[in-house]
């Protein structure tokens, strides 16, 4: 049974011009929708105190900075099969910054499978640049009241509370806002977006359909297999997910893909499992164009520096990725860092804003020319021809002497003035002249 991805066409010009009067509002606006505050009091100690010789100064109070619960974590008291590491201290983000977390599960809903795509977002909104931290699924790492486990386990286990904690554990960052999406929404979007032109590095031969080195046009199938194809080492299976991950992000912003942002939403809405908001996402497009830049985007990869292969000491003998000491926190303090500096907007940025800009301006005008087709017409009734009357005039007919003449009627037309343009169109009247004989 085919199952329907989108709204009805009125739905759709109504969501369109919704996201186009926002988008042409919000485009060349700042980007700074808040975070984390600053705990610093602006304008120093002298700015707040002012002297008086007649009256004590009375300071005003200093806002109070706010940020997210910290979780606290029990001693880790597991030894087996390897003794849990000591928790990670808090990452210190900068001002502005929002941490997303990007899953991706194997099973549909409502099973919560294990999620085999696991990617972190640092988005610093203030100076709109944004670091990405792929982990592989295969990761051992603590899972708070769970012991030792790879973490990709960690949804299906705990949902979102026990990843928020193994991530707050383990990395010292925990997300402000979490997607997750299945196999289906991710076949669906990238079909949407016309599919991608992938650059294979690495050849697989043994899976989908065959695909050597080279550049290749993948529709929404073979992209799947491309990112869950296992044969190899899991972490080259990550570097493919973050290559197809900004594949995607670069088709979404561009040519003014953003507009059909709210009609995408609904249509993925009952499928994906998320605390974002169509809002969050509109308020963000401004954002979004200017991480189209690739030099605003740094991209990190738990990899073979940071992880080593080891045997788990079973029947199974199941290989996972074990971090080395003080790795983890050298690749989450990079990613910050990359985060950290402001730089210019490239040319690139401002042929994205064209683009959307140009696509929701044709947009609204096709819709108004719809409208208009749409609208009943009225047919103008012609005035009525003049038809000139009639007026009968009475002639007496001799007739032999001494006898009375005989009195006629005959029938002439009466000339009426024509309309003219500054004169009420005439009304026909009848003029009877009756002479007596």
């Amino acid at each position: 049974m085919e199952i329907k991805r989108t709204l009805p066409t009125d739905h759709k010009r109504w969501l369109a011009f919704v996201a186009g009067f926002l988008t042409l509002s919000l485009i060349f606006t700042g980007c700074n929708y808040g975070g984390r505050p600053s705990s610093g009091q602006p304008g120093g100690v002298e700015a707040g105190v002012v002297a008086s010789s007649t009256a004590s100064p009375t300071p005003s109070p200093s806002p109070t900075a706010t940020s997210t619960p910290w979780p606290t974590f029990a001693p880790a008291l597991e030894t087996w099969p390897t003794p849990a590491p000591p928790p990670a201290d808090r990452v210190e983000l900068p001002e502005g910054t929002t941490v997303w977390l990007l899953l991706g599960a194997e099973e549909a809903l409502p099973t919560r499978g294990r999620t085999q795509a696991i990617h972190l977002l640092l988005v610093n909104e203030r100076l709109s640049k944004a670091s990405v931290i792929s982990i592989p699924g295969s990761t051992y790492l603590y899972l708070p009241g769970h012991g030792m486990g790879r973490i990709n386990t960690a949804w299906p286990l705990g949902g979102t509370k026990l990843i928020y904690d193994t991530l707050s554990y383990n990395f010292g960052l925990q997300p402000d806002r979490y997607v997750v999406a299945h196999e289906t929404e991710f076949t669906w979007l990238v079909d949407d977006l016309g599919g991608l032109e992938v650059s294979v590095l690495y050849p697989i031969r043994d899976d989908c359909g065959g695909l050597p080195a080279g550049l290749h046009s993948m529709d929404g199938k073979k992209t799947l297999c491309y990112v869950s194809h296992h044969a190899d080492d899991d972490i080259f299976r990550t570097i493919r997910q973050q290559q197809v991950l900004q594949l995607i992000f670069t088709k979404l912003v561009q040519l003014g893909r953003l507009a059909k942002l709210p009609v995408m939403y609904a249509s993925y809405d009952q499928n994906l499992e998320t605390d974002v908001s169509l809002l969050d996402l509109i308020l963000r497009i401004p954002l979004a164009l200017r991480l189209g830049d690739p030099e605003r985007v740094k991209t990190f990869v738990l990899g073979w520096e940071e992880l080593e292969t080891w045997q788990l000491p079973d029947t199974t003998r199941t290989e996972v990725l074990l971090p080395r000491e003080g790795k983890i926190s050298q690749l989450v303090n990079q990613a910050v860092g990359a985060i950290l500096e402001p730089s210019p907007l490239n040319a690139v940025v401002l042929t994205y804003e064209f683009q959307l800009t140009e696509v929701i301006g044709l947009t609204r005008t096709a819709d108004a020319r719809l409208t208009e087709l749409a609208a009943p017409t009225k047919t103008p009734t012609p005035p009525a021809a003049f038809v000139p009357t009639a007026t009968p005039v009475w002639t007496a007919t001799p007739t032999s002497p001494g006898q009375t003449p005989t009195v006629t009627k005959t029938a002439t037309k009466t000339p009426q003035p024509s309309p003219t343009s500054d004169a009420p169109y005439p009304f026909p009247t009848v003029i009877w002249d009756t002479p007596y004989p």
